[in-house]
């Protein structure tokens, strides 16, 4: 954007709190009568209110606040008339970027705009249908370069297959093995499990080997639970688990083999890795954990893989073996009606089910799903 005092140049993450609007009603009162909050505690809300989101969400956020501002200079728009925001002005904004923009990427740039809003006490003018309407509209103008490939699910013969090109006997191989295997059967994000660059673990956001307790179920059965402590749906953390299998993609062997063969601290990141020749402690990235996967895939021709590959992979294994869907929503760690949402959007994991085959059909009928009323 143009250079302003009101924009200083910061990392997309900061943007939300240290972008400050034209006109802020943090230190008035209802009817705009000043109040008697000195700016410390006004700091320190917009500080606190900031935290509901994540870094990752509260980087795109910051890219989306990012390309308002530029649309905003493009026309000409003053800054007081930027915040609050009209109706008009994000309808514009929503237009603007149609066509161009994927339907999400739009979506998450407007929810910036609106975060925005709320961290510094600004009402949000644009009503809730008319700019649902107008991004359901821009999802159908959107380009074809802006929709992403059918991400495969990873299965456990594919697992199998990348498995005869790991050597568990050095560092590297036995974090990203530990990290596939914990991944596919928690099903947790790769995100959750892995950091964004090497200089970004925090215990505060990412799971250590401190993170790790076994639980026994009152009927003998054990299970590893891993503590993530701050997620993307959970600021305050969620926890992950799995159960030890008869496969040589066992999570709980691999995530034992890892920690023998890279001797972690407490205080490290869970799959961090002893980096050679130097042996010193690294943190596994995400990039680098699919780049010795996809090596991996590559060698083995078992297809390409990405990130979420092994959670759908992980959901459809649970679904064919027979777990309810309440009981893959919660290992999940879906909400309302997210997984029947997850479910459409990844027919993968049904495809089993929709076959022209009376005992699949009853099977589906078993699992007993919740389809949200047609509306």
């Amino acid at each position: 954007p143009a250079p302003s005092l009101l924009r200083p140049h910061c990392p997309a993450q900061d943007r939300l709190v240290q972008w400050i609007p034209a006109q802020s009603t943090r230190s008035r009162d209802g009817d705009g009568r000043p109040t008697e909050i000195n700016e410390d505690d006004v700091e320190r809300i917009k500080t606190v209110t900031a935290r509901a989101w994540v870094d990752s969400t509260a980087q795109t956020y910051g890219t989306g606040l990012l390309t308002f501002h530029v649309f905003c200079d493009l026309r000409a728009i003053a800054d007081v008339q930027r915040a609050p925001a009209s109706e008009e002005l994000i309808l514009s904004f929503i237009a603007a970027l149609a066509g161009s923009y994927s339907a999400t990427a739009i979506d998450n740039y407007v929810a910036g705009v609106r975060a925005w809003h709320t961290i510094h006490g600004l009402d949000w003018q644009a009503d809730s249908l008319r700019v649902k309407t107008a991004l359901i509209g821009a999802g159908q103008l959107a380009p074809a370069t802006s929709k992403r490939s059918e991400r495969n699910p990873i299965t456990l013969s594919t697992l199998e297959a990348l498995r005869r090109d790991f050597d568990l006997a050095t560092p590297l191989d036995a974090a990203v093995w530990a990290c596939a295997c914990v991944a596919f059967f928690s099903l947790a994000r790769l995100g959750e499990l892995t950091v964004q660059n090497q200089k970004a673990f925090k215990a505060a956001l990412h799971p250590s080997r401190g993170s790790i307790r076994p639980e026994v179920h009152r009927d003998g059965s054990r299970v590893t639970v891993i503590r993530l402590p701050r997620t993307k749906a959970a600021s305050a953390g969620e926890d992950i688990s799995f159960a030890r299998t008869n496969h040589c993609a066992d999570p709980a062997e691999a995530l034992r083999n890892h920690l023998e063969v890279n001797a972690l601290p407490a205080a490290c990141h869970l799959f961090a890795y002893r980096k050679q020749p130097s042996n010193a402690i690294v943190p596994l990235t995400r990039s680098a954990m699919l780049k010795r996967i996809r090596a991996a895939a590559k060698k083995t021709n078992t297809g390409d893989v990405s990130g979420h590959s092994f959670r759908i992979g992980g959901t459809l294994e649970y679904l064919l073996r027979g777990l309810s869907f309440e009981a893959v929503k919660a290992l999940g760690r879906w909400k309302s009606d997210a997984f029947t949402l997850y479910l459409r959007k990844h027919a993968q994991v049904l495809a089993p089910y929709m076959q022209d085959n009376a005992e699949a059909l009853q099977r589906l009928s078993q699992l007993a799903i919740q389809l949200p009323p047609v509306r």
